[in-house]
């Protein structure tokens, strides 16, 4: 079915005075009518015309299909739109739908009432995403699919509304000609596990902490169980097993599991335990608790580390035993329930601070940081936001989410690529406090930067692997007058990007050079051409204007390392070359 602007404007022109609302809610109308052939009427009754913040545009109820259809309409092609719709279901749209609240919206009211008639028969409720797009993108989306999880984590409030009864819970993009991405169904992740013993306290809102001791066994199962959305709240996956925090572990567990040299017991002892989030925490009695949706929050170390241990001697002849004594081991676990998001990524930060932690890994989760990996997986090229997160990826893994290239982007190293880029010299020399002050990070990681071709931004940041061949090349050229050289290398990257961008096929090379992470022989000559052909001169030129000549007599370089420096070096480059600054945003 096409819904061309043309006929979506003819329909709102003739239904506007007697339907109201925005032109974008007819088409839900005009697709609810095709696909499900019904009536103008009947469909007019199913689409929201008008502001609401619910997020549910339409709905239709199949009672053949024991389904409750809830949509959720962009008339455009990008699947990043649906974002805002996400964002009403998961704050209002499932409590007002499934709570007891009256709405005050007409197409909510006949919802409800339907619902409420139908409820015994509903088996399945499905979320429909229709746009213009390609469903498969939408699929394969960062952003889209951390919200579909914190969608699903709602499904609690559907069994509920249903008096307990499971129902499914299914989210499918579709796009108006007719393609759908897999109707993924989602069932609540539920488990029931020992835990003896659970004192709890309440946090300043509604939260609550619960304190008891867990089997490290049952943690493992539950990772197998959910794969990396266990740890997708984590800030950081698991370390890798070179490190000493790990080979002394696996050195216990060894001691432990398969030499029977150390107690089991002793485990509890000597680790500080796990803390994850969930939706919901039950005690059942005699010692079990149900707990929904578990999200790790610290202790990925711990659970890979097991996950390893486990792999490693699957062929031992006595693994049986081993998985036996293992389920003897306990640790101390917090788990923290009915907490709000932004309160779970606090404790998620403040219970990750054994291990040091940089400021840069606590924004690995933001918004704009899941839009720059949609961004840079349209190249193949992975965008490691979280720490190690690319080898905790199989190949399988990362064949499945269509990277193609074997090195990664690095979330520091794209900071310092944007910031070079806008000559913020001063800043790249502290990037902890870069990623630490709100207006700087905002600066480095703004909105805007969605806006610039993710080509021309690889261009620029694998010119970085070269710098210092670059700089001892020009060095070579003349080691008394460019002994300064190696002191200035910020700003040889920040007039390197520059040169890139300033290029009158800067398009062509971003086109050829940008799609990937190789650093090719002829990317590798470009490079060295323009340090010493283009930003040679302007350095030997800065040097020697008068206001640093003081500076420059008493062998005194600091002033190379400032966005004045770079400012009057561009000057010279507008002069010299007719450059003007070029931003990545």
């Amino acid at each position: 079915m096409s819904i061309t602007p043309a006929k979506l404007a003819s329909v709102y022109k003739e239904l506007r005075s007697e339907l109201g609302g925005f032109q974008s809610d007819y088409f839900g109308l005009l697709y609810l009518e095709s696909e499900l052939q019904l009536s103008r009427e009947e469909a007019a009754k199913q689409i929201a015309f008008g502001p609401h913040d619910h997020g549910i545009d339409g709905f239709h109820l199949d009672a053949k299909k024991r389904t409750l259809n809830l949509y959720i309409f962009r008339h455009t092609r990008q699947h990043d739109q649906f974002r805002t719709g996400y964002d009403a279901l998961i704050s209002d749209g499932l409590d007002e739908l499934f709570g007891t609240a009256a709405p005050d919206e007409e197409m909510m009211r006949l919802l409800k009432k339907r619902l409420k008639e139908e409820a015994k028969s509903i088996e399945r409720v499905v979320f429909q995403f229709i746009f213009l797009g390609d469903p498969a993108e939408a699929e394969r989306s960062t952003v889209l699919d951390k919200l579909r999880e914190d969608l699903e984590n709602k499904q609690h409030l559907i069994n509920e509304y249903f008096g307990g009864r499971r129902v499914a819970m299914v989210v499918v993009y579709r796009s108006s000609t007719g393609r759908s991405s897999e109707a993924r169904e989602h069932r609540t992740r539920e488990f029931n596990l020992a835990m003896d013993s659970v004192l709890e306290a309440s946090g300043p809102g509604s939260e609550t902490m619960h304190v008891g001791f867990m089997r490290l066994w049952d943690l493992h199962q539950m990772h197998k169980a959910m794969g990396d959305r266990f740890f997708e709240r984590n800030i950081r996956y698991g370390m890798p097993d070179t490190s000493p925090a790990n080979r002394a572990m696996e050195k216990a567990f060894k001691q432990m599991l398969v030499d029977q040299s150390v107690d089991a017991s002793r485990f509890l002892f000597d680790h500080n335990g796990v803390t994850f989030s969930c939706e919901k925490f039950s005690q059942n009695g005699g010692g079990e608790v149900t707990i929904l949706e578990p999200r790790l929050l610290n202790g990925a170390q711990t659970i890979t580390t097991i996950g390893r241990f486990l792999v490693k001697h699957e062929d031992h002849p006595d693994i049986n035993r081993v998985k036996e004594r293992l389920k003897k081991i306990r640790v101390l676990a917090k788990v923290v329930s009915d907490a709000t998001d932004n309160f779970v990524v606090s404790v998620t930060i403040n219970n990750n601070r054994q291990t040091p932690i940089q400021p840069w890994n606590l924004r690995a989760n933001d918004l704009i940081q899941l839009q720059l990996q949609d961004r840079f997986r349209e190249l193949g090229i992975f965008y490691e936001r979280q720490e190690r997160s690319f080898e905790g990826h199989t190949a399988e893994e990362l064949e499945e989410l269509g990277i193609v290239e074997s090195k990664a982007i690095g979330l520091l190293k794209l900071a310092q690529t944007f910031l070079a880029s806008e000559g913020e010299i001063d800043k790249m020399r502290s990037m902890r406090t870069a990623f630490e002050d709100d207006k700087v990070y905002e600066q480095m990681f703004s909105a805007a930067r969605l806006n610039t071709d993710p080509k021309r931004i690889v261009l620029c940041y694998k010119s970085q692997e070269r710098l210092g061949r670059m700089t001892r090349e020009i060095v070579e050229k003349g080691s008394t007058k460019y002994a300064f050289l190696p002191k200035a290398r910020l700003l040889l990257f920040a007039l390197m990007c520059q040169a890139l961008l300033n290029e009158n096929n800067a398009d062509k090379l971003a086109e050829e050079h940008g799609k990937d992470m190789v650093l090719s022989a002829d990317y590798t000559k470009l490079l060295y051409n323009l340090a010493s052909a283009k930003c040679r001169p302007i350095l030997s030129e800065l040097i020697a204007l008068p206001q640093y000549a003081d500076k420059v007599a008493e062998d005194r370089y600091d002033f190379l390392r400032t966005h004045s420096a770079f400012r009057h070096a561009m000057k010279i480059a507008e002069a010299r070359y007719g450059w003007s600054t070029k931003r990545l945003r």
